[in-house]
């Protein structure tokens, strides 16, 4: 009984074209994960660069 009401609830949705807002809504947040993603990985890099190069300054001065 409870797949029929999961079945006519998604058939429902289909309808109303929210599976369509949905996907569209994840894709968005995709994103903007990504693009945060990209920019943690930068600071990384910076931060661990620049951690070597105050490494190597404080080796030779």
């Amino acid at each position: 009984m409870s797949t029929d009401y999961n079945i006519r609830e998604r058939i429902k949705d289909i309808i109303n074209g929210s599976t369509d807002y949905d996907k569209l809504r994840k894709s968005s947040i995709q994103g903007m994960i990504d693009r945060a993603d990209n920019i943690f990985q930068f600071l990384l890099l910076l931060f661990g660069l620049g951690f070597w190069i105050v490494m190597i300054l404080k080796y030779f001065l």
